[in-house]
């Protein structure tokens, strides 16, 4: 299984990830412009599915990276960003009672899901570009369950750089989703390499 160790060592053994994160983490920060930053990583991504070794492409064809972009940002919508709405709102309660930070508890499972899920729905979407297939309901958990206890490394690493990087959160969030995308969709790829060559010995 890939982990996140050689991931790190293969994208950071490039002498410009730092500027290619530093621009990807200028255009996260403007409205619009941010579909460009997630279409890098989208990009990254599905280099990585396809069986490419992991490395940082270079920043080019524009017209692509926005609509690619669109799409990662349409499925990170759904499977971040409104299950941890709706983990925020639920912690209310709790706050208003005076829970302090164990108010925050229920957002725990949800912070350990939302970002698998929402690579699982990217790596679906790269193999047709079609949004049905990112949003299947039982698709992504399967993905999830197939590669098991070792999405967890990446998962809280990434949920760590984010707490610790928040004074300078769009460079380590991009850069965060860089090697964090690029481990789940290798685990992901191997995943299903494994089943299908377990198919096919049947």
């Amino acid at each position: 299984m890939p982990t996140l160790e050689l991931v790190c060592k293969r994208l950071l053994g490039d002498s410009s990830w730092v500027l290619k994160c530093v621009l990807g983490a200028v255009l996260l920060a403007v409205p619009g412009a941010h579909f460009l930053a997630c279409g890098y990583l989208y990009e990254l991504m599905d280099r990585t599915r396809r069986g490419e070794p992991p490395a940082l492409p270079e920043w080019e064809d524009w017209g692509r990276l926005f609509h690619n972009g669109v799409a990662a940002f349409v499925i990170f919508l759904v499977y971040t960003v409104a299950p941890l709405t709706v983990a925020w709102v639920l912690t209310r309660p709790l706050h208003w009672a005076g829970a302090g930070w164990l108010s925050y508890l229920p957002m725990m499972p949800v912070l350990v899901l939302c970002f698998p899920l929402t690579a699982a729905g990217i790596y679906l979407h790269q193999k047709r570009a079609d949004y049905r297939d990112a949003f299947r309901p039982l698709v992504p958990p399967r993905m999830l369950r197939a590669v098991g206890a070792p999405l967890l490394v990446p998962t809280l690493a990434l949920v760590g750089l984010l707490v610790t990087g928040l004074p300078l959160l769009p460079f380590f969030g991009f850069a965060g989703f860089a090697v964090l995308g690029t481990t789940y969709a290798a685990m992901f790829s191997q995943a299903e390499a494994e089943l299908r060559g377990a198919a096919r010995r049947r």
